[in-house]
């Protein structure tokens, strides 16, 4: 008799320390909070956590939750004088349990540079709450005189297909030759192309070229960034948003 309740107490023992056991890896856990899960996060490109004043920061993660999401916040915090907040409540993240978060976070030029912290936070039917923390350094912007000059980007539409075709005019000037021009498609996924046929200009001429909007681009909303680099490196971006692929 009692063998059998030793065996007995053990079996629960064991039972209860592997529920413990659980839920500190789960709190152990930072991606995960019961039921919203964040994977593959970025912040700023190619997820070096910095950002430039007057520009905007890329910030990127796969959710995943157990019931409907509810709401998408996202701050940047340096102290009480210098902080940034948006919601976020496109159909494309409210309503769905899966979704790709990607935006482009506007940093003001009133902003100083330093240290901030940067949070995403998930709410969802459940009333589970989660967030994500990252540091992010935030720097002016050095602008160099000699650098390429893009004034008048323009799209002859804001709506397109994969595999469409959409026009892109542009004044550029440049005091050094042109080394390349790229135009890249920030919406799911990043999506890069090169132009030819401008390679070697210099001066001031209008950029005019009609391209095919990559195949791989999801339905959604993008951001259509296009870069002229010289041949000494130097290089200027100017972009166009809320450009919508159907």
């Amino acid at each position: 008799m009692k063998k059998k309740f030793f065996i007995g107490a053990m079996a629960l023992l064991s039972v209860f320390t592997m529920a413990l056991t659980s839920c500190d890896n789960n709190d152990d856990d930072p991606t995960t909070n019961g039921n919203i899960e964040f994977k593959d996060m970025e912040f700023g490109h190619d997820n070096e956590k910095v950002g430039t004043i007057g520009d905007d920061l890329h910030l990127e993660c796969k959710i995943t939750s157990s019931s409907k999401i509810t709401g998408i916040n996202v701050t940047l915090v340096k102290d009480a004088n210098n902080k940034v907040e948006q919601s976020y409540t496109d159909k494309k993240y409210i309503g769905v349990r899966n979704t790709t978060f990607h935006e482009h976070l506007d940093l003001p030029e009133t902003l100083s540079e330093g240290e901030y912290e940067c949070t995403i936070t998930v709410t969802n039917a459940e009333g589970a709450v989660k967030s994500i923390k990252e540091k992010i350094t935030l720097k002016k912007k050095i602008v160099d005189p000699n650098a390429p000059k893009i004034e008048n980007l323009k799209v002859n539409t804001m709506e397109g297909t994969p595999n469409g075709k959409l026009t892109i005019t542009a004044n550029i000037e440049t005091k050094d030759p042109v080394d390349e021009v790229e135009i890249e498609f920030h919406g799911d996924k990043e999506y890069e192309m090169e132009v030819d046929g401008f390679k070697g200009k210099s001066g001031s001429f209008t950029f005019t070229k009609e391209i095919t909007i990559p195949a791989e681009c999801q339905a959604g909303e993008y951001h259509i960034h296009f870069t002229v680099k010289d041949n000494k490196g130097r290089e200027t971006t100017e972009e166009i948003e809320d450009f919508i692929i159907k």
